[in-house]
């Protein structure tokens, strides 16, 4: 726990906290929401801080930016503010600067389990109040947006959305994209610094392909409809969606308890849920796909991004238990002795790489959606066992960014940057959990 909240008091620059020292020197959206549950355990005026920040550069349509630009002169990021271009948009505010996209919309339960962590709830009560006509915005820019067929869910156009850059699943629609036929701005990534950790990041053909999304959703001043006229990525997936069912849920309980009429998050909670289960479950294989809007198809591919709709109550009971499944047996290796739960892609997968990102690694903030997704379904075993791993590689290894699943790596076997804010600000959290 101490060294966890030594993290958090080095990332704090004094008016929100850094997912890294250097890598990320800016405020990243659902990073903010994961650190701002770890602060409110023992710091609740930098917990609302760091909401109140993120919230501040809310576009007047709704939509909760990926990154909010800090103004530290010395801060190396791209893309930065100059490249994204977020005031050609009507919307974008003025200051603080930000990107032109979001991220999964983890705000609402966010807030909620504020409120269950807070000794005062009054004062809780007080910052429910606050935030949750915002959090009820962007809800509304989404389903306003990003549903234009009204099927109850929503879309992402572009990989850093999702969360999860560089996933397995969007690798079909990326292909598509032939880069050669594709004028891309130039550009120089500042994500390698450390030639360690170097050959773990996206690609550059990757970085291609997120460049020229980058320059085509600026190029249409950020239109929502131009864009979706466009795009050659629209997918949706299970874990934005997901998380999107929770904060729903989490809006329900808020708005109930501040006397808010709360049929229009009703409406979004049963309309999101029923389409997920009509449109992307597998029940063969007892996981949730994610779908590509613009070809028109399912995409078959297997990472824990498909576990993830367990934490907004969205299977069914009969589901939970195939999911469960899935994720004890060769897919994910829940009861092997050598692998640590959860890695993100499948362990089946003839193109894993352990130590990649998003292509198979353990993320500790997949983890903790994970397991409070398996303590709804009562399957509180297996939660323990999620907590558990996540707390153990955290311990061994430090506060890093992610992990290499292998339980007989040892050298290496952090991976990404170190003194990383969510992975300390989670573990908190899950050490609380534990002492409930």
């Amino acid at each position: 726990m101490k060294a966890a909240r030594a993290v958090l008091e080095t990332n704090w620059n004094g008016t929100f906290t850094k997912p890294a020292p250097s890598l990320y020197p800016h405020q990243w959206n659902w990073d903010a929401g994961f650190i701002a549950i770890g602060n409110a355990h023992y710091n609740m005026d930098r917990a609302e801080a760091e909401l109140r920040h993120l919230f501040s550069a809310q576009w007047a349509n709704g939509l909760l930016p990926q990154i909010v630009f800090g103004d530290d002169p010395q801060a190396r990021y791209f893309p930065g503010p100059d490249f994204w271009q977020a005031e050609r948009s009507p919307d974008a505010p003025k200051s603080p600067r930000t990107s032109g996209i979001t991220m999964p919309p983890v705000h609402g339960f966010v807030l909620w389990r504020i409120y269950e962590i807070a000794e005062d709830k009054n004062r809780a009560r007080a910052f429910l109040r606050e935030m949750y006509p915002k959090v009820l915005n962007l809800h509304r820019y989404l389903y306003q947006y990003r549903d234009p067929q009204e099927e109850g869910l929503v879309y992402i156009r572009h990989p850093w959305e999702g969360g999860t850059d560089n996933s397995p699943i969007w690798d079909s629609a990326l292909q598509r994209m032939d880069i050669s036929q594709l004028e891309i701005p130039s550009y120089e990534r500042k994500d390698l610094q450390n030639p360690q950790s170097a050959k773990h990041r996206p690609t550059n053909a990757d970085y291609d392909r997120y460049v020229y999304l980058v320059d085509l959703f600026r190029r249409n001043d950020y239109d929502d409809k131009a864009i979706f006229e466009q795009c050659p990525f629209l997918i949706q997936d299970p874990l934005f969606n997901g998380v999107l069912a929770w904060s729903n849920e989490c809006l329900i309980q808020i708005g109930g308890m501040l006397g808010e009429d709360v049929s229009e998050a009703i409406q979004w909670d049963e309309h999101t849920k029923y389409a997920m289960n009509e449109k992307l479950w597998d029940e063969e294989r007892g996981i949730y796909n994610a779908y590509d809007l613009r070809n028109e198809e399912l995409i078959p591919v297997h990472t824990s991004s498909g576990l993830m709709p367990l934490c907004g109550d969205v299977p069914t009971q009969e589901q939970a238990e195939k999911m469960l499944l899935a994720l004890e047996g060769p897919m994910f290796g829940g009861t092997r002795d050598d692998i640590y739960l959860c890695p993100t892609y499948s362990l089946l997968a003839e193109d894993i790489d352990f130590k990649k990102y998003w292509r198979g690694p353990v993320w500790i903030n997949m983890n903790w959606l994970l397991y409070h997704g398996l303590l709804r379904y009562n399957m509180e075993e297996m939660a323990e066992r999620v907590r558990q791993h996540s707390l153990e590689l955290l311990e061994k290894h430090g506060i890093f960014e992610y992990f290499d699943p292998r339980k007989t790596v040892e050298v290496e076997a952090a991976c990404g940057t170190h003194t990383f804010s969510w992975s300390a600000a989670l573990c908190i959290d899950l050490l609380g959990e534990g002492n409930l």
